[in-house]
């Protein structure tokens, strides 16, 4: 299984999961369509479905044009509600502790997760071929579950580090309100470390990317550095801009 982060950040969203026979799912569809197409070379035909995490734009902005594309969306009852797309054809409303197999080559395993949007998801991949699992959580304040999973593959967010936006507030270089809602509803550096060293099954990882972070509230070199070097495990990070 192949994970590839092709966009992540505030300005958009979007993720492919590759299985050894080439089928794909896509999760998050958050930039706009004409990207996302050519992002992914025009070449819709492999993608089994698109997971979706929850209603903010950076996230979804592109969920109505693939469902017209032929590709069916998955996401909970509270973000389909948001976009005005519950019962529209080709969603399939999912929730907390679904499994939901036969994505193609995958199956997926849902959780929910704490931000600010309504019913919002984190998620378990499987590829079935191999065996092997893809741990995926964004805009959440925390994970609440241990998963008794050997996982290959993790994608996580770590959107900021306390101590920087702490600074930042103390010199007006962003406003408090900003910063109590990334308080709330991302995961903060420290959190996500300890997450990764208390919860998780690394004994199988081969690689860990850090998502949604922030370059603004993040060293995020310097964090990549200090993972990699926590776990001796091969760590990505992404910005705001595409991967290059």
């Amino acid at each position: 299984m192949h994970y590839e982060q092709l966009y992540s950040g505030s300005s958009g969203n979007l993720y492919v999961v590759t299985s050894n026979s080439g089928n794909r799912i896509l999760i998050e569809c958050g930039v706009p369509w004409r990207k996302l197409l050519k992002v992914l070379d025009y070449d819709l035909t492999s993608i089994a479905g698109c997971l979706i995490s929850h209603s903010h734009k950076d996230h979804c902005k592109s969920a109505l044009e693939l469902i017209n594309a032929g590709i069916p969306i998955y996401a909970s009852k509270g973000t389909l509600d948001a976009l005005g797309l519950i019962g529209a054809r080709r969603t399939c409303t999912i929730s907390n502790k679904d499994l939901v197999k036969d994505i193609g080559d995958f199956d997926v395993f849902v959780f929910d997760t704490e931000h600010d949007a309504p019913e919002p998801l984190g998620f378990i991949v499987r590829e079935n071929l191999l065996g092997e699992y893809l741990l995926f959580a964004t805009d959440t304040s925390h994970i609440r579950y241990r998963f008794n999973i050997p996982f290959s593959l993790i994608a996580i967010e770590l959107s900021y580090d306390r101590d920087i936006l702490y600074d930042r507030v103390e010199s007006k270089d962003i406003h408090e309100s900003v910063a109590k809602r990334l308080l709330v509803s991302h995961f903060e550096k420290r959190n996500a470390i300890r997450y990764l060293m208390d919860f998780c099954d690394l004994s199988r990882c081969r690689e860990i990317h850090l998502i949604h972070c922030s370059s603004d509230n993040l060293d995020i070199e310097q964090t990549r550095i200090e993972v990699e070097k926590q776990f001796y495990i091969k760590t990505i990070t992404v910005t705001d801009r595409r991967v290059r």
